[in-house]
C-alpha cells in the first residue's frame, strides 16, 4: 500500500499545477498564433481579390476577364492549401507538447 504523506501530496498538487500551466500556456500560444495565421491568410486572399477586381475591370476582351478570375480562384485555392498545412502542423505540435507535458514519467509511475 502507498503510503499518502503531507510531502507526497504537496508532491502532487505542485505537480499538476505545473502540468497545467504548461498546457495552458502552450494552448493559448497554438490559439494565438491560429488566429494571426487565418488573418494574415484572408487579409492576403482580400488583397488578392481587389487585385483579380482591378484586372477584370481593365479587362478588354472577357476572355482577360476571365483568365483574370481564374488566377484568383488558383490563389484562393493554394493560399488556403497553405493555410490547411500550416494549422495542421501547428496542431500536431500542440498535440505533441501536451502528449509531453501529460505523459507520467517513469519514477512517477513506479511511485504508484
Amino acid at each position: 500500500m502507498t503510503d499518502v504523506t503531507p510531502d507526497k501530496i504537496k508532491d502532487l498538487l505542485e505537480s499538476a499545477i505545473k502540468s497545467n500551466t504548461n498546457a495552458w500556456a502552450a494552448q493559448s500560444k497554438y490559439f494565438d498564433e491560429l488566429v494571426k495565421r487565418n488573418v494574415h491568410s484572408f487579409a492576403t486572399l482580400a488583397e488578392a481579390r481587389m487585385e483579380s477586381l482591378k484586372q477584370i475591370n481593365e479587362s478588354q476582351t472577357f476572355n482577360e476577364a476571365f483568365e483574370a478570375n481564374v488566377a484568383y480562384e488558383d490563389a484562393v485555392r493554394d493560399e488556403l492549401k497553405k493555410l490547411y498545412d500550416r494549422n495542421l502542423d501547428a496542431w500536431d505540435d500542440l498535440q505533441g507538447k501536451l502528449e509531453d507535458i501529460y505523459t507520467a514519467a517513469p519514477e512517477d509511475e513506479a511511485a504508484s
